[in-house]
């Protein structure tokens, strides 16, 4: 597999997060923000402006990402993610239990399993950036490799129930 066709499929699969990420918390919008103001101390009407705010910056990246600003996007994706992973990882070390709605599911608390998720999107995120850019790929290949990114973005979507699932419990 050559380094540009894997880097392909890390911009799809980083696009493709950050769509289901916007788009579940679209779909559970108000649990969304009312979820800010319970796991994260977020003041009501802060919510009310914040919610907005993460699900247009989670857009806007995905379309740079997808779009003709891969880098741009990626590094900005990058910083977003490491900056979503601290805050969660801190708000769970704290409280214990935390409920992320980072694809909108709001009635399972955040796991070990989710930090690891998060922790492998920040580094498929910062290996893309360290891959030379992709250039001239025939669309098979580009569609193939979306292909590839989709199963990837179900996996880490699910991530916490397939770790369930393989470890047998």
């Amino acid at each position: 597999m050559s380094t540009g066709f894997g880097a392909q499929i890390l911009r799809c699969f980083i696009g493709f997060v950050l769509l289901a990420a916007c788009f579940g918390k679209l779909r559970t919008f108000d649990r969304f923000r009312a979820n800010l103001a319970t796991s994260f101390r977020v003041p009501l009407r802060l919510g009310g402006l914040l919610a907005p705010a993460v699900v247009g910056a989670e857009l806007l990246l995905a379309v740079l990402v997808l779009g003709p600003f891969p880098r741009a996007g990626m590094t900005a994706a990058l910083l977003l993610f490491t900056a979503f992973s601290a805050l969660l990882a801190w708000r769970l070390w704290h409280d214990g239990v935390v409920r992320c709605s980072c694809f909108g599911e709001a009635e399972r608390s955040l796991s070990g399993f989710d930090l690891l998720r998060n922790l492998l999107i920040v580094a498929a995120t910062g290996l893309f950036l360290a891959l030379p850019a992709a250039a001239g790929m025939p669309l098979p290949a580009i569609l193939l490799a979306a292909g590839l990114a989709g199963i990837l973005t179900v996996l880490a979507i699910d991530f916490h129930d397939v770790m369930h699932i393989l470890k047998g419990s």
